[in-house]
């Protein structure tokens, strides 16, 4: 079957419903409300650290309670692993593998390298924290052994539409629930400012905090528009009313985001979404307006269809609050001592919490009592209905009134998925045979597997009491908490035949037994044994440090390599004069700076040869569908060049692109890469990459496992990329851009370039600056407010044995990169030849970088890492 016939039968084929599951009691209630899948992470290893999560016996039942109710079960080992981490891990994979999941999803290479080596059965999910949205990705991909990729939320539906059509994986796209601003997988802002990494599970949401834009001296430049505080914060997604589209564009899995949320959260959307695919399939309207008033009211920080529809703009953001806005109920009409006199646009109950928006903030309250305008007390009042409140806070006439909490809604959800109440079973088929003197058997179908039991005792001839039907049924029947429930029942017996009711209610245990234990053998056909599990491990431990290691000669033997990477690429000359021993040009097309044209390029590379220097051209941190495609036929026409440059790439997509070139093309990988351990080392070296920039979350104590002397490489100084973003702040609020628009394309026609010839800041809440900048495709780029500075750092960073350093100076001037580089180039040789740097040097060092980059510097996660 090719691609588009494949594309053709997913187009008429169901969508996967996945539901996420933060603790058991939001799993139950994902699988009662309709689920066909549900994803949730151990206690380690997962990207929602801080939810409840689940381990030993609880993370065995709850596989269990999923995929005895045919429920598939997808575990989240979605973040970057620490090699000191490694010994946990390969424990909770082969427990995994024991319980039968159906799939693992992934985000390091590292982690996707021994899983496909030591468990070849396993399927794996490429996370979207993997940053895939184009089709180079998704090949590179197949070629890894994966066989489902959760796109960028990034990622539009024509670009869903061309991908689904030249790749075999499944594809699987956010459908509800929050988004993050930046491309995920790139988010280094948490951690830089805080230790708390994104990468690691341990996001503290900066994107929700409030912040100001503000140019060079510190004005707020949008004092006079107020769009509200949270100029990072995104409105949740929503893609109930676009189902069909889903459908047609070949998805396979729609994943509802939320394991950071109650049950009764997920009960509710995980119930409407199921309603609304069941209503499309069947040929039926999808939403009621009850549906949606619910799926708005259990959370809302208002709606958004994000990119799917095509770049929004300001209609993407909630700049005015990060958190759930609730329905309007409706506004006071009249103040009266300790009440409020409201007209309700929606039903209010007892119990329900309310949100008064103010002048001065916002009051919440829960409702205790209320009355109707006779005065008389009541328990719940109708849409139109005037209602008053007990209220002792501060509010205006005319201030609107929200509902944040509906009682009733939370104990609708609740009851769904309620002990002892469930109702998501399979249908059981019996038959009880057998005569009087012989023992009766008893047989059980559910469709996959049949199964039998047999009495203890023989059946005897009923002198009062025979077996009757209605009798057995009410036996039979009795299922209670299993996935069962009894459908038909056959009866094979004389009417006069009897048996004590223990043994038919032995009988019906021993079949469910059986059941259960035939599915779940049946979820591991490829089980293997810890022993052969353990052999393989070593075997692969071996290999990993063989190929990273074991080839890298004697450090003292290698030359201590300086490069420096720049965009501007008139600064060539003087970094060659300065001293860099390698030069990195390219990366994004940043607005700041003049393009660099393929004729600007072999320039650069032909004058880089004669000087000895070897230049390497970056290709872009993100690239779309379109974008990939164009910056290929740029690759293809660099490819016949001599001499031509070695690429450097920070993401699969461009290992595709150059190995379907040329193989033997020289690449390396950037520190975006996030190459954090051994095996992801391992991986990149075994794919061709003949340097690898290592993970700027790397601590001074992590570092020594990967110091392959002349194969990696560290960031020793410059700017650090916190965030990167479809989404552009400056132009949606300044420029044209501040219309909601429908296609990328069209926002950008339009777009004044407001960005550009200004400088631009996030200030937050304690006056720090972070610089912004844009790329020629529009993106948003956010930066560290302090420099990266590791000069005084740089005997400890050779002791450690490594011996290639960088400069990132993409946002530096020509001076400015040109001084950095000898003031490195000096004290580098110095370390790295093994001489202790005087206190005296450095600090003279220090001062110069200081007179260069007032702003201050950092020295990012070398001393203190990223929270584990």
């Amino acid at each position: 079957m090719t691609r588009a016939d494949q594309v053709n039968k997913f187009r008429t084929s169901k969508i996967e419903l996945l539901a996420p599951a933060g603790d058991y009691e939001a799993l139950k209630a994902a699988v009662e409300n309709g689920a066909d899948a549900v994803y949730f992470g151990g206690k380690l290893f997962n990207a929602r650290a801080s939810a409840s999560n689940f381990e030993g016996e609880e993370l065995k039942k709850a596989v269990n309670y999923a995929r005895d109710r045919l429920v598939k079960v997808y575990v989240t080992v979605n973040v970057l692993v620490a090699d000191s981490e490694f010994p946990e891990l390969k424990d909770f994979l082969y427990e995994l593998s024991s319980l039968g999941v159906d799939a693992i999803i992934v985000q390091d290479i590292g982690v996707a390298h021994l899983i496909r080596q030591v468990l070849p059965n396993m399927k794996i999910h490429a996370s979207t924290q993997m940053t895939i949205n184009n089709s180079f990705g998704l090949r590179q991909l197949e070629e890894m052994g994966f066989s489902r990729v959760v796109l960028a939320r990034e990622t539009t539906r024509e670009e869903i539409e061309k991908m689904a059509a030249q790749s075999k994986l499944e594809l699987e796209i956010f459908g509800h629930g929050a988004l993050c601003i930046c491309y995920s997988g790139q988010c280094l802002m948490s951690s830089y400012i805080g230790a708390r990494s994104g990468n690691r599970g341990r996001c503290a949401q900066p994107c929700r905090m409030a912040y100001k834009l503000v140019d060079s001296k510190g004005r707020d430049v949008l004092s006079g528009l107020k769009p509200g505080d949270h100029l990072l914060s995104p409105k949740d997604l929503n893609l109930s009313e676009y189902l069909a589209e889903v459908q047609r564009l070949g998805i396979s899995s729609l994943k509802l985001e939320g394991r950071m949320k109650r049950a009764e959260y997920v009960a509710t959307v995980v119930r409407i979404y199921r309603q609304a695919l069941d209503a499309l399939y069947d040929g039926r309207i999808g939403l009621s307006a009850q549906d949606k008033y619910e799926l708005t009211q259990i959370f809302n920080r208002d709606f958004t269809t994000g990119y799917f529809q095509g770049y929004q703009g300001a209609g993407m953001m909630s700049f005015k609050r990060p958190n759930n806005r609730g329905t309007m109920l409706g506004r006071i009409l009249e103040i009266k001592p300790g009440r409020l006199l409201l007209k309700l646009e929606n039903k209010l109950n007892i119990g329900d919490g309310l949100e008064i928006w103010t002048r001065r903030g916002r009051e919440g309250i829960t409702v205790q009592r209320m009355y109707n305008s006779a005065g008389r007390a009541i328990d719940s009042a109708a849409p139109g209905e005037t209602a008053a409140i007990e209220f002792k806070g501060s509010a205006r006439k005319g201030d609107r009134v929200f509902k944040t909490h509906d009682q009733e809604l939370i104990a609708k959800a609740k009851l769904s998925y309620q002990e002892g109440q469930e109702k998501r079973k399979r249908a059981l088929d019996m038959v009880l045979s057998g005569r009087i003197g012989t023992k009766l058997r008893l047989e059980a179908d559910d469709g996959e597997h049949k199964v039998f039991a047999e009495s203890e005792t023989m059946a005897q001839e009923a002198l009062n009491k025979p077996l009757t039907y209605t009798y057995l049924w009410q036996q039979l029947a009795r299922l209670g908490n299993t996935p069962f429930t009894l459908a038909e029942l056959k009866l094979e017996i004389p009417e006069n035949i009897m048996l004590p009711v223990s043994e038919i209610n032995n009988m019906r245990r021993q079949l469910v037994s059986q059941l259960l234990d035939k599915a779940r053998a049946k979820n591991s056909p490829g089980l293997i044994d810890y022993e052969e599990y353990q052999k393989r491990l070593t075997q692969w431990q071996q290999k990993v440090e063989t190929k990273a290691f074991r080839q890298a000669t004697a450090s003292e033997n290698l030359k201590p390599q300086l490069t420096v990477a720049v965009s501007d690429i008139r600064s060539i000359p003087l970094l060659v004069k300065s001293g860099a021993d390698r030069i990195i040009i390219g990366g994004e097309h940043w607005r700041f700076r003049p393009q660099l044209t393929l004729k600007d390029l072999q320039e650069a590379v032909q004058f880089c040869q004669k000087q000895g220097t070897p230049l390497l051209w970056r290709l872009p941190r993100i690239m779309n569908e379109e974008q990939s495609k164009k910056i290929f036929a740029q690759l293809s026409q660099v490819c016949t060049w001599s001499p031509r440059p070695a690429i450097m790439t920070a993401n699969l997509a461009g290992i595709q692109m150059i190995k379907s070139l040329d193989p033997q093309w020289e690449w390396e990988t950037d520190y975006y890469f996030n190459v954090f351990n051994q095996g992801a080392l391992h991986w990149v070296r075994t794919v061709g990459a003949q340097r690898v920039a290592l993970s700027t979350e790397l601590s001074k104590e992590q570092l020594p496992k990967l110091s392959a002397p002349n194969i990696v490489e560290l960031l020793v100084f410059g700017d650090m990329e916190m965030m990167v973003s479809e989404f552009c702040l400056v132009g949606a609020t300044l420029g044209s851009g501040r219309e909601k628009v429908q296609s990328s394309d069209l926002f950008r026609k339009k777009c004044s370039w407001v960005c550009h010839g200004r400088e631009y800041f996030l200030q937050d809440r304690l006056s720090y600056r972070f610089p912004l900048a844009t790329d020629r495709e529009c993106r948003m780029h956010i930066f560290n407010a302090r420099k990266l500075n590791l000069i005084t750092e740089l005997n400890k960073i050779a002791e450690i044995g490594l011996r290639n350093i960088r400069l990132e100076l993409p946002r530096a001037t020509e001076n400015q990169a040109g001084e950095t580089v000898k003031i490195f180039k000096d004290l580098w040789t110095e370390a790295a030849a093994g001489k202790m740097i005087s206190e005296q040097k450095t600090q003279a060092a220090l001062h110069k970088l200081e007179c260069l980059y007032p702003e201050g510097f950092t020295k990012g996660h070398f001393h203190r890492g990223v929270l584990a």
